[in-house]
């Protein structure tokens, strides 16, 4: 028998009840109700990249990455670019952008609006494939949204973002 006092055992042990008890019921749900779950107590994560290669970019320019290997907590949106913060708390967000030869980007981070930071990559005058990424961290409140736009680097015929898996976009609550 543990010399611990039963009363901070029966503590620690109730305290878990109710997440597992929210990880029962989420088990036994439709998968398309799964998303209206209140997330308290649970990983946030998404990862996603680019299937095309994106030309042509107006600055300004939301840059949404289609394809999405994961999403746990459903905040980031493959429709239009953005990641809405299930909660609070401090998040890291990480970008890589890669172009091909004779062509740039600039892909700047914005929060809620506020420009932030920049990944660049620029091979306009060599013929090399080059890359650019940067990383994060911001303490969201729930709702704050977080977006990738295209900057202004050179002429927009040479903004350039090469798909196929090359540049990607993921965040994660720490």
């Amino acid at each position: 028998m543990s010399n611990r006092p039963k009363s901070i055992i029966f503590i620690l042990s109730t305290s878990y009840i109710p997440v597992i008890l929210k990880i029962i019921k989420i088990h036994d749900m439709p998968c398309g109700a799964r998303k209206n779950v209140p997330l308290e107590g649970f990983d946030i994560y998404f990862s996603a990249w680019n299937t095309q290669t994106l030309t042509k970019i107006k600055t300004g320019t939301t840059i949404v990455y289609d394809k999405v290997l994961t999403n746990e907590g459903n905040g980031y949106s493959n429709v239009n670019g953005k990641f809405t913060a299930p909660r609070d708390g401090p998040y890291v967000f990480a970008w890589t952008v890669v172009v091909k030869d004779n062509f740039m980007i600039n892909i700047f981070i914005y929060h809620n609006g506020n420009r932030l930071s920049v990944a660049q990559a620029d091979s306009e005058y060599n013929n090399l494939n080059n890359s650019g990424s940067n990383t994060i961290v911001l303490n969201l409140k729930k709702n704050d949204v977080v977006q990738l736009k295209c900057g202004r680097m050179g002429t927009v015929r040479k903004n350039y973002l090469h798909g196929n898996g090359h540049s990607t976009f993921s965040g994660w609550l720490l």
